[in-house]
């Protein structure tokens, strides 16, 4: 999902004006490129309420600035053709020239350029990416792509918390979001950064980010090719699983015949996937979903209780054995 320079990275909204170029309504014409900034092309600045000076946009003060600049506070801006300060409005009251094609006078947003702007009310934001492509779902609280509508997972306010890669803002940042299965949102750049650094799990709960079968499929050859030591070969190790709770909660809320409450309970039981395997230094299998998206729990490996057991009474067999013999 794209956001815009002022948007968030998903939305829309109601005040918002998409405004066509009018020929009789532009006295002057400006070069194309010689107005605004690197984020946006409009024909005003801002008068920051906060310092009091004039900067082209948010972004142009808050990486001149030590503080930031609340967009929705600003009152009056400067238009850039004939130098009139005035009130924030969608054109200048002087020359009358258009500050921008697109005009949010709620986000006090101008831009020329054409990204599919709307204004989302729910986000309270402009989002880039069109108003048709996107739904708010009110408890993520962001816009999301219509196609996940019936099908993604909820995660409350999501879009509210910190990118956990870079801790930056995912809400109104202007870097595109990415949605993995398990619903915890990051910038797509840092998404990009970790799978480049061979990091395939979520930060926030360790879910794998994407498919990993071939991987797993690549694991499993590996292990059948690599014998452990013989004083290796019984050990067992208690494992848990991280992704296999997520496929299951995932399977059972898409079965709309079940309640919420029904589904609570029973994710409560299997939030934790638990189980005992083979202990191999290449990887521990889950033997419920095949992930080796897997980590070591209880303690460290230690030999199979049964093959002791068994190793035990072949000891007192042969002990028994040579008694006799020395007896005889």
């Amino acid at each position: 999902m794209e956001k815009d320079e002022d948007l968030g990275d998903f939305s829309g909204n109601g005040g918002t004006n998409v405004e066509q170029p009018d020929s009789c309504s532009k006295p002057n014409e400006v070069v194309e490129n010689t107005y605004g900034c690197e984020h946006y092309k409009r024909k005003s600045k801002f008068v920051t309420p906060c310092c009091d000076k004039v900067y082209t946009c948010r972004f142009c003060h808050d990486e001149q600035e030590a503080h930031t600049v609340k967009r929705k506070e600003v009152t009056e801006l400067i238009c850039v053709l004939c130098d009139t300060r005035q009130p924030v409005q969608a054109t200048c009251q002087k020359c009358h020239v258009r500050f921008g094609k697109y005009t949010c006078l709620e986000c006090n947003l101008f831009d020329d350029e054409d990204k599919n702007q709307y204004h989302c009310d729910g986000c309270g934001i402009c989002r880039l990416g069109g108003r048709d492509r996107f739904f708010h779902c009110a408890k993520c609280n962001m816009c999301l792509p219509v196609e996940l509508q019936n099908g993604h997972k909820c995660v409350e306010n999501v879009s509210h918390a910190n990118c956990p890669v870079c801790l930056e803002d995912i809400h109104t940042s202007r870097i595109p979001c990415h949605i993995p299965n398990c619903g915890h949102l990051l910038h797509r750049t840092c998404f990009e950064d970790l799978l480049h650094s061979g990091h395939y799990a979520c930060p926030t709960c360790q879910v794998s980010l994407l498919d990993m079968s071939d991987l797993w499929r690549f694991l499993d050859s590996e292990v059948s090719i690599t014998p452990m030591p013989p004083e290796y070969k019984d050990y067992k190790a208690d494992i848990l699983c991280k992704d296999c709770h997520e496929v299951l909660y995932r399977h059972i809320y898409l079965m709309k015949e079940f309640s919420l409450e029904f589904v609570k309970r029973l994710t409560k039981i299997m939030l934790i996937q638990e189980s005992t395997v083979k202990f191999h230094v290449v990887g521990l299998k889950c033997l419920n979903c095949g992930s080796y998206n897997t980590c070591r729990i209880k303690g460290s490996p230690c030999p199979d209780p049964e093959s002791l057991d068994v190793a035990a009474s072949g000891s007192r067999t042969g002990n028994d054995d040579q008694s006799g013999s020395q007896a005889q």
